[in-house]
């Protein structure tokens, strides 16, 4: 019961992440029609590099249709208990990340509601997911667990940006705040607040108890038993060889 108390909130975000990924995804679909314009293009239009901007628009718009699911899918312990899944998952998502999502949400960034503050606070979660993306897939091949994880969930923690930013955004519109500002506090405040939580769970792991797994793991490669028996064996043989 403890055990399943304390997995409970990791448990609610992913489920909330998930449903919000399917709502923002099917809200967005209408990007992909390219025979008509919704009104968010109309009210955006006439942007520079118009063709590169619809063009960046839709892949985004794909490419986060599908990386974001399936990182929520790499955080849930299933996946997490089957390496080669996980392996094939993880590789496709990070391809997607890297040079779909990241890429096209540069060029969208420039553009953004909100002025220069927006485009700074989108380009510095994109360079969060994109260092961190990179970092985890070099620490996953190097086996270094930890560091794997710790970047994963800065990357989770940016693309949920996504579903908290557009909550922000509706709460504050009710309580009458100025557009820009509004704008400004639904992305700064995830994005911060995003990388904060991240590196507390890192704190609040390192510091924590080993898992009884790992602890079998690190007592099995651990040399002290073998000297122990080792030691116990010696006077054993002197006395046979008398």
């Amino acid at each position: 019961m403890p055990r399943l108390l304390s997995q409970l909130p990791r448990r609610v975000f992913l489920v909330l992440m998930l449903t919000g990924s399917a709502l923002i995804t099917a809200a967005s679909l209408v990007y992909l029609d390219f025979d008509t314009l919704p009104p968010f293009v109309v009210e955006k239009l006439p942007v520079r590099f118009e063709s590169l901007w619809l063009a960046s628009l839709r892949v985004h718009v794909a490419s986060a249709s599908l990386s974001f699911p399936l990182c929520v899918l790499l955080m849930t312990r299933t996946i997490q208990r089957r390496p080669a899944w996980h392996r094939r998952i993880g590789r496709l998502t990070g391809i997607l990340v890297l040079f779909a999502l990241v890429p096209s949400g540069i060029v969208l960034a420039f553009d953004a509601k909100g002025g220069k503050p927006v485009t700074v606070g989108f380009l510095l979660s994109a360079a969060i997911v994109a260092g961190c993306m990179a970092h985890g897939t070099l620490s996953a091949r190097r086996r270094d667990f930890v560091s794997h994880r710790r970047a994963m969930r800065h990357v989770l923690g940016q693309m949920s940006v996504a579903v908290t930013s557009r909550v922000l955004i509706l709460g504050l519109d009710a309580m009458g705040m100025d557009p820009d500002l509004v704008y400004v506090l639904a992305l700064w405040a995830p994005v911060l607040g995003s990388a904060a939580v991240a590196e507390l769970i890192f704190a609040r792991s390192a510091f924590s108890k080993p898992h009884p797994h790992l602890e079998r793991i690190r007592r099995e490669a651990s040399p002290l038993p073998l000297l122990v028996r080792v030691r116990s064996a010696v006077p054993l043989l002197a006395r046979l060889g008398r």
